[in-house]
Formats: structure tokens, C-alpha cells, sequence
């Protein structure tokens, strides 16, 4: 089932957040939609935490993962292993300059079977301190056609 359009998948998400001595750790199911566009693969779906929806787009090319945020919130991350990066992060009062180090980046990806393995690990930083240290495991895979 190659992807030639738009395809249904079910999405696992967990993620851990590491700031100063709390971890704090999120994981939850979903279903989203696998693109194309001019070669390269985008996920995106809906994340619904406290009521509150935020929209997920996760867009996979060769050596960059890039992964926006859109809601209350507008954040866009770029990750490319070994690499600090600028990163946008816009509140309703104003914007903050954030970077991103990947320090772990690992994509299994079929577009044949169109299911994926995400792993990034990165560190985050605002003014030159680390303000985190953040995993992402993400999987996804066709959503089953079978009645639940």
C-alpha cells in the first residue's frame, strides 16, 4: 500500500520532558494522516490534551526532521542530528528565540507498508540556558480497516 495520496494511520506517541530535577512523561494514541508532497513525507494530526487541540505536523526529509505546532502556541523545530538550530516559539504575548541540539535522530520509515519508527532526542535551549531535555517516540502505521 504505497502512499499515493492521503492515508489513514493510527499514531503512538510517548515523549519524555526532562527540566532541571522533574521528568514528566506523555503517551497517547491517535489517528492522523501520511501525505506526500513533492517528494517528501508529512504527518500531521490532532493532539488533545486538557481540551485543548493543537495541530501536528510532522514533515521527514533526508537528513532534517521538522515538526510544527499550531495552536494557542505556534512552535516550529527543526532537527538534524548533532546540529543547534533556531527554533520559533510564539505565545499570544510574544515571540521567544529558542534553539534545538538533536542529540539522537532515528527514522525507520517504509513508504511501501507506510508505517514508521521516529526517535529524536533533543536539548532545548532559550538565551544560551537548557531549558530541557526532550525524547520523542513516535510510531505510526495504516489504521486498521477492522470495526474496534
Amino acid at each position: 500500500m504505497a502512499i499515493k495520496d492521503q492515508i489513514d494511520v493510527e499514531i503512538h506517541l510517548k515523549t519524555k520532558i526532562r527540566q532541571e530535577n522533574d521528568l514528566e512523561e506523555f503517551e497517547f494514541h491517535t489517528n492522523g494522516q501520511l501525505f506526500l508532497k513533492n517528494d517528501t513525507l508529512y504527518l500531521r494530526y490532532t493532539e488533545v490534551i486538557e481540551n485543548q487541540k493543537t495541530q501536528i505536523m510532522f514533515k521527514f526529509e533526508e537528513n532534517r526532521v521538522r515538526m510544527n505546532r499550531s495552536g494557542d502556541i505556534l512552535t516550529k523545530f527543526s532537527f538534524v542530528k548533532s546540529q543547534r538550530i533556531p527554533a520559533l516559539y510564539q505565545t499570544p504575548t510574544g515571540q521567544m528565540q529558542l534553539e534545538t541540539l538533536t542529540t539522537l535522530m532515528a527514522l525507520n520509515i517504509d513508504h511501501e507498508e507506510t508505517h514508521g519508527e521516529v526517535a529524536i532526542d533533543y536539548v532545548l535551549y532559550a538565551m544560551q540556558q537548557i531549558v530541557g531535555q526532550y525524547e520523542i517516540r513516535l510510531q505510526f502505521m495504516p489504521k486498521s480497516s477492522m470495526l474496534d
